[in-house]
């Protein structure tokens, strides 16, 4: 069962690590002069003991509540614009966003009950989720700044232009000429059979 618990803690370090690798990658913008660096990062995150854990997971909470404020302002003044397009889009993402905090919220209580427990594979599960949630929060506020409004739909004053190709017919499409009735084609009755 111990060898279980291991593989299992394992396992959840190196999702941890991966994860941080990625959402690392992404803030370094693709480049890759500091890899060294990011991955000396990964292994510091994959190595923080259970309170320095708590510590991060609470930053995260910190930063989600920072976009839920701003994403929040940003949709009071679309409400102010009467930008129906953008109010739309924004309260999606306000939406989303209030949704992942709670559920951050849940993870760190969870959190600190595996760290009070010395539950290390539970606490590096949890990490991992807070973890996720942090990258979600970041992708979240990109999608947010990106909600466009409905002026850039709106393309001012436009004009009609009407071209009348000259080979178009010019007869009077109101006159309708007369037609002889339909030719009805007469087909004999089949003859009947002799009884």
């Amino acid at each position: 069962m111990s060898n279980k618990r291991l593989i299992t803690g394992l396992l959840v370090a190196a999702i941890a690590a991966i994860t941080a690798g990625l959402a690392l990658a992404q803030d370094d913008g693709g480049s890759g002069e500091a890899g060294g660096e990011a991955e000396m990062e990964v292994r510091q995150r994959a190595d923080l003991s259970g309170p320095e854990q708590i510590a991060e997971a609470e930053r995260v909470q910190g930063h989600g509540s920072q976009i839920s404020h701003r994403v929040q302002a940003m949709l009071d003044e679309a409400r102010r614009e009467r930008d129906i397009i953008r109010v739309t889009c924004l309260n999606d993402k306000l939406t989303q966003v209030n949704a992942n905090l709670r559920t951050l919220e849940q993870r760190i209580e969870n959190l600190r009950s595996s760290v009070q427990a010395q539950d290390a594979g539970g606490r590096n599960h949890q990490f991992t989720v807070v973890t996720v949630l942090g990258q979600k929060f970041n992708v979240l506020e990109q999608e947010a700044n990106q909600c466009l409004g409905q002026d850039i739909f709106e393309t001012g004053a436009t004009r009609v232009t009407t071209t009348i190709d000259p080979s178009t017919p010019d007869e009077d499409p109101t006159h309708v000429p007369e037609m002889p009735p339909p030719e009805v084609p007469f087909i004999p009755p089949p003859s009947s059979p002799a009884i």
